[in-house]
């Protein structure tokens, strides 16, 4: 068994870490009702401090620092009614040497358009517009020779995290990483035998690049987190699926995505491999589980934070992915387009995109919307800007009767009426 880096907060620890957050200027004008909407929901994350820092999970920056204001801040403006892109993510290459059987991004085009420098740009800007958490994907990043100056052009307003294979890491490279200020590396990892995750990658050797880029990351003293994409068969066999976690706990893992099939990208017309709801009670008690008790990696469970009972689906309301071609997208899944950075300002396609998007919805939109997107049979994703405007119109992205509890309580529903 690894041992965990940092330390997670339980008790009287984890109380008084808790009181001394929620001291932040930003949340000084705040009702009384509207701090407890916040720990309504920041109680389900764990806290772990590590060094002079303390992480709740993969969304929020790690606390003390400049990101965490500004996601504060963010956080309060889309609760009162005001679109921000909290998290931006940005997939820096399409390439890729695995085919993931349930990869978002596998029906984009292969060739890359955005340089350094447009990056760069592009990375400022949504700094500009308020995002406070900068996911870097792909594809595969790692294949990007420059991938440290992207990190790199990152400032203080945002804390960088990258979503990687680990294919073919050094430590040479986790050194440049940390060093560019990599905040939280998240590796793709979905089983503890090697033959069940590599067969799903569908190219061997990915489990060992997973496992060597965890303790690599480890070694360097990051918070390190997995992304976990159960399919359906290990979801319905609870021994595997519990144990798969035993193993995440075992391994020194803080923090994991878990993230259920989405009827996006090589699952678009395979509407068969999404949970059923029973399958999503499992899911659920595992992010209770893991949650609860010492030793586990904190959980961010999409079916769990995505649902009515929190925060719902932030597509396009605080969340936004930039393709490797520039296109915007309400999030990585949702595969619909509304413009691109190369041709129109981010602010004025982010202004449009959020105005369709201007309350949240309740269930994740990518897999509320697929019938309509996959009956498109587009040759090309995301969808341009008509196309995605007609899905709209046929599957609107909220409902202002019915708006996740998070922002209820927050007093959203008041001010959308």
């Amino acid at each position: 068994m690894t041992i965990l880096n940092g330390k997670q907060l339980y008790g009287i620890h984890r109380l008084l870490m808790t009181l001394k957050m929620g001291m932040n200027k930003e949340l000084k004008g705040l009702s009384f009702k509207q701090k407890l909407a916040l720990n309504y929901v920041s109680k389900e994350s764990k806290l772990t401090k590590l060094g002079d820092k303390v992480f709740s999970n993969t969304f929020t920056p790690y606390y003390p620092s400049l990101a965490y204001d500004r996601f504060l801040k963010g956080v309060i403006s889309v609760a009162t009614g005001h679109p921000v892109p909290v998290i931006t993510n940005f997939a820096v290459t399409s390439l890729c040497p695995c085919n993931c059987w349930h990869c978002s991004f596998a029906d984009r085009s292969k060739k890359d358009i955005l340089s350094l420098e447009q990056l760069k740009k592009a990375i400022s800007e949504v700094q500009d517009m308020g995002t406070s958490v900068i996911g870097i994907t792909g594809g595969e990043p790692l294949l990007r020779k420059d991938l440290e100056e992207i990190i790199a052009s990152i400032d203080k307003r945002s804390m960088p995290i990258l979503f990687t294979t680990g294919y073919k890491l050094t430590i040479e490279r986790v050194h440049r990483l940390k060093e560019a200020g990599l905040a939280i590396p998240v590796i793709s990892l979905d089983h503890y035998l090697p033959e069940v995750h590599d067969a799903g990658r569908r190219r061997n050797g990915m489990y060992d690049y997973a496992i060597q880029a965890i303790k690599m990351f480890q070694d360097e003293g990051l918070y390190v987190a997995v992304s976990f994409v159960p399919d359906k068969k290990l979801v319905n066999n609870r021994d595997e699926i519990f144990k798969t976690i035993d193993f995440f706990r075992d391994l020194g893992i803080n923090d994991m995505r878990l993230t259920s099939p989405i009827l996006s990208g090589q699952l678009i017309s395979k509407p068969e491999e999404k949970l059923t709801p029973e399958n999503v009670k499992t899911i659920f008690e595992i992010q209770k589980k893991c949650t609860n008790t010492p030793g586990y990696p904190g959980v961010f469970a999409y079916d769990y934070f995505e649902s009515r009972s929190y925060y719902g689906c932030g597509a396009g309301f605080n969340y936004m992915f930039i393709d490797s071609q520039g296109n915007v997208c309400p999030c990585d899944f949702a595969m619909l387009g509304f413009g691109n950075i190369l041709e129109n300002p981010i602010k004025e396609i982010w202004n449009k995109m959020s105005k369709e998007f201007c309350v949240p919805g309740c269930t994740c939109y990518a897999n509320k919307s697929n019938d309509i997107i996959a009956s498109k049979k587009s040759k090309q994703w995301p969808l341009d800007t008509k196309s995605s405007e007609e899905v709209l119109q046929e599957c609107p992205p909220y409902d202002a009767e019915t708006i996740p509890e998070f922002y209820r309580r927050m007093g959203l529903k008041e001010r959308v009426q």
